[in-house]
């Protein structure tokens, strides 16, 4: 997690880089948004290789506040995205790795030594853990 907020950190600078100055043509919002979101895709890809972004030339024409307004919603959705994608990585479906276990466990004593399972499923509470007995005993079944 620490990653990935280190990877936004370093996204939102690139994007607050880009105020600065601004032509007089009128400014195409969702366009400038639409640029600043690739940078932003790009900056969280470099990961800390990221360099400074330039203004795109999409944003020629917004103002300060705005540029900086665009830049928090497009770094809130990432925030969302980045705590959506942690949130699905534990949806309480255990690992292969932690599949395999119990699946050896059941098959040889029969007992589930949960201590000696910690680290291969610690990232599921006990009921996601009961449940991913459960399901791999059904499945064992004949």
């Amino acid at each position: 997690m620490r990653t990935r907020t280190a990877l936004t950190t370093t996204a939102v600078a690139a994007l607050l880089a880009l105020t600065g100055c601004s032509s007089d043509q009128k400014p195409d919002i969702a366009a400038c948004k639409t640029a600043m979101a690739k940078q932003l895709g790009q900056a969280m890809a470099d990961g800390d290789e990221a360099a400074e972004g330039d203004r795109p030339t999409e944003c020629d024409g917004v103002d300060d506040e705005t540029l900086q307004r665009i830049a928090g919603e497009l770094t809130g959705d990432q925030i969302g995205r980045t705590v959506d994608d942690s949130l699905d990585d534990t949806t309480g479906q255990p690992s292969a790795e932690c599949r395999a276990w119990i699946e050896t466990e059941l098959q040889g004593s029969g007992d589930i030594d949960a201590a000696s399972g910690a680290d291969v499923c610690g990232d599921l509470t006990d009921e996601q853990l009961n449940q991913a007995i459960e399901d791999v005993t059904n499945d064992l079944a004949p």
